[in-house]
C-alpha cells in the first residue's frame, strides 16, 4: 500500500488523510481489543466464581447432612432422580445436583449433555479442577465440579463403594481385605446452572460503549489531524505549489509568502532567494541574446558579402582565365613557328631561349587551365557526360600521354587490371583528368628508374577502384586530408624542391564528387603513396552541382 501511496499520482493532502486514517484505525482497535477481551474475560471470571461458591455449597451441604448409619445407601443421582427445572429471569434452569459418577453408565437418560461430557472430562484428566459451558443465548452457565476419593467418603460410603465407582462388591470376609480406591479415583460431580451474572443486554450495552468511544476517539484525532495538516503543513505546501506552478509558466517575478517560523518558512525564502537569481540570470541572457541577436544579423549581412564576393571572384576567375589562356596560346603557337623558322639555322642559344618560353607557357597554360576548371566547379556549371569507357583503354592513352614526362627520369608506368571489370559508364575526360594529377604527382616525386603502379580492381558489384602507386617519399598520416585542399602542398616553403600551386588534388577531389565517388590517399613517410580513386560502375549526364559543400551558410 505504502509503494501504491508513493507512485500514484495523488495529492500530498489525499495521501496524509489516507495513511493517518489508517493509522488511526489501527492503533484505536489495538487500544480496544485488549478492555474487549478483559470485559470478556471478567465476565467468565465473575460466573466461574459463583458457580464455584454454589458448588461448595452443595458440597458442604452434602457432607453435614445426618445419616442413621455411617454404610447407609447414597443413591447415585441426588437429591431426586427426576429433577425438576427452575425459572429465572423468564429461562429454565436445573437446581444444582450432587451426581455419582457411575451414573453416567447406570442412568445416563437423567443426565444432560453437559453432565455426562463433564463426567467424561473428570474421568479422562485426573488434574482438571472444574469443567463449564455458557448458554448458546449467553443467558446461563453450566459449572461442574469433580468429588476424587478421600478418607472421609471411604469411611462414610464404604458399604455402596462399589454403586458410587461402578465396580463389583468387594468382599466382606475381611474388612481389611476390601479393595480401597485410589485418591484420584472419581465418585461424583457437582452440577450446577446460574444465570450469567452479566446479562447479554448487559455485554452488548458495554460493547456499543466500547464501540463508541472508539468511534469518538477516532473521528476526533481525524479531525484534529486535518485541521493541523491543512493549516500548518499543507496549506504552506500549496504556496509553494501555486508558486512554482506560475514560475513554470514563466512568471519569474513572483514569490512565496510563508510566515510560520518552521522549516517551510526558511524553504519558502530559500525558494525566493533562487527565483532572484534566476531572474537576474534571464535578464543577463536577455541581454546576451539580443546582442547575439545584432551579431547574428551582422553575421547574416557579412555572409551574404562573402557569398556575393566568393561569385564575383568566380566569375573573375572564369573570365581572367579564360581571357589569359587565348594570348598564352597564340605565345606558344608562334614559339613554335618561330622554333621551326629557326630549324635550318641551328642556333643552339636561340632554340634554348625558344624551349624556355615554351616550358614556362605550358606551365603557366596548365595553372589557367586549373583556375578555370575551379571557377567552373564552383560556379556550379560543369556538366558531366557519361558515356562507355574501357580501363584498358584508358590506361593506355595515360601510359602514352605521360610518357614524355616518365621518359627523362626513367619512369616506368606499369598497368595491372582485374579480371572482371566490365565497361564503366562515366565522365571519361573527368576521369582521366583526376588520374592524370595523380600519375603527374606520381612523377614527379617518385626517384629515377622507379617504377609506378596503375590498377584497377571491384571493389563492390557496383564501384570499382583505380589506384596509382609511387616509391616517393611518402606523406605523414597529419597531412592526409591537408593536401586535398585548395592551394595547400606537404612542402609549403619557398625553398621547396618541386613546383605547382596546390590546385591538382583539390580539383581531382571536386571531380570525384561530380563523378558520383571518393578519393583517398595510403602513405606513411618513407614508404611512397598510394591515391585511389572509388567510383560507380554507371552514373548518369547531366549537370552537377557541388557548390553547397564550397559557399558559407
Amino acid at each position: 500500500m505504502l509503494k501504491w501511496l508513493r507512485y500514484s499520482k495523488i495529492s500530498l493532502a489525499v495521501k496524509c488523510q489516507i495513511l493517518f486514517g489508517a493509522a488511526v484505525v489501527l492503533i484505536i482497535a489495538a487500544a480496544l481489543f485488549w478492555p474487549w477481551q478483559r470485559m470478556e474475560q471478567l465476565t467468565g471470571q465473575l460466573n466461574e466464581r459463583a458457580a464455584a461458591a454454589v458448588a461448595r455449597q452443595v458440597i458442604g451441604e452434602h457432607i453435614s447432612r445426618p445419616t442413621t448409619a455411617p454404610t447407609s445407601h447414597v443413591p447415585p443421582v441426588e437429591p431426586t432422580t427426576n429433577p425438576t427445572t427452575m425459572q429465572v429471569r423468564g429461562e429454565q434452569y436445573f437446581p444444582p445436583r450432587l451426581i455419582a459418577a457411575a451414573a453416567r453408565d447406570a442412568l445416563p437418560d437423567r443426565l444432560t449433555k453437559f453432565e455426562r461430557a463433564a463426567i467424561e472430562r473428570f474421568v479422562a484428566d485426573s488434574d482438571r479442577t472444574f469443567y463449564s459451558r455458557d448458554y448458546d443465548n449467553g443467558e446461563g452457565y453450566r459449572y461442574a465440579q469433580p468429588l476424587y476419593a478421600t478418607a472421609d467418603c471411604l469411611r462414610c460410603h464404604q458399604e455402596n463403594l462399589s454403586a458410587l465407582l461402578g465396580t463389583e462388591p468387594a468382599s466382606t470376609t475381611s474388612p481389611t481385605t476390601q479393595a480401597t480406591p485410589q485418591s484420584a479415583q472419581l465418585l461424583a460431580i457437582v452440577s450446577v446452572d446460574i444465570p450469567s451474572q452479566i446479562s447479554t443486554n448487559q455485554l452488548i450495552l458495554n460493547r456499543v460503549f466500547i464501540l463508541t468511544a472508539g468511534l469518538l476517539a477516532g473521528t476526533l484525532a481525524v479531525v484534529i489531524f486535518y485541521l493541523i495538516t491543512t493549516k500548518i503543513i499543507l496549506q504552506p505546501v500549496r504556496v509553494l505549489q501555486e508558486t512554482a506552478e506560475k514560475v513554470s509558466e514563466g512568471d519569474l517575478n513572483i514569490r512565496s509568502d510563508i510566515n510560520t517560523g518552521d522549516e517551510f518558512q526558511q524553504l519558502s525564502e530559500t525558494f525566493n532567494t533562487m527565483l532572484i537569481n534566476l531572474k537576474a540570470s534571464a535578464d543577463q541572457l536577455k541581454a546576451v541574446n539580443k546582442g547575439l541577436d545584432l551579431k547574428l544579423g551582422q553575421l547574416a549581412e557579412s555572409n551574404v558579402a562573402l557569398y556575393e564576393s566568393n561569385r564575383l571572384k568566380t566569375e573573375f576567375l572564369a573570365n581572367v582565365s579564360h581571357e589569359l589562356r587565348t594570348p598564352l596560346n597564340s605565345i606558344l603557337g608562334f614559339t613554335e613557328l618561330l622554333r621551326d623558322a629557326n630549324a635550318d639555322k641551328n642556333d643552339p642559344k636561340f632554340n634554348r631561349y625558344l624551349q624556355n618560353i615554351t616550358r614556362s607557357g605550358n606551365h603557366l597554360l596548365d595553372l589557367i587551365n586549373d583556375l578555370l576548371d575551379l571557377a567552373k566547379i564552383e560556379a556550379g556549371r560543369m556538366e558531366v557526360r557519361s558515356e562507355p569507357l574501357s580501363i584498358t583503354d584508358m590506361f593506355e592513352a595515360l601510359i602514352s600521354l605521360l610518357k614524355p614526362l616518365a621518359e627523362p627520369k626513367g619512369l616506368t608506368i606499369v598497368p595491372s587490371i582485374a579480371s572482371g571489370i566490365p565497361i564503366v559508364h562515366t565522365d571519361s575526360a573527368k576521369l582521366q583528368q583526376v588520374l592524370y594529377n595523380f600519375l603527374s604527382n606520381a612523377i614527379k616525386f617518385s626517384p629515377n628508374g622507379a617504377a609506378i603502379g596503375l590498377s584497377a580492381e571491384l571493389e563492390t558489384l557496383d564501384h570499382v577502384r583505380i589506384s596509382v602507386t609511387d616509391r616517393g617519399p611518402g606523406i605523414a598520416p597529419e597531412q592526409h586530408s591537408v593536401i586535398f585542399e585548395k592551394f595547400r602542398q606537404v612542402d609549403a616553403s619557398v625553398t621547396r624542391q618541386h613546383g605547382g600551386t596546390g590546385l591538382g588534388l583539390a580539383i581531382s577531389k571536386e571531380l570525384a564528387a561530380l563523378l558520383g565517388g571518393s578519393i583517398g590517399v595510403r602513405s606513411a613517410p618513407g614508404e611512397g603513396a598510394t591515391f585511389w580513386i572509388l567510383l560507380p560502375l554507371r552514373i548518369e549526364a547531366g549537370a552537377q552541382d557541388v557548390r553547397s559543400g564550397l559557399v558559407l551558410t
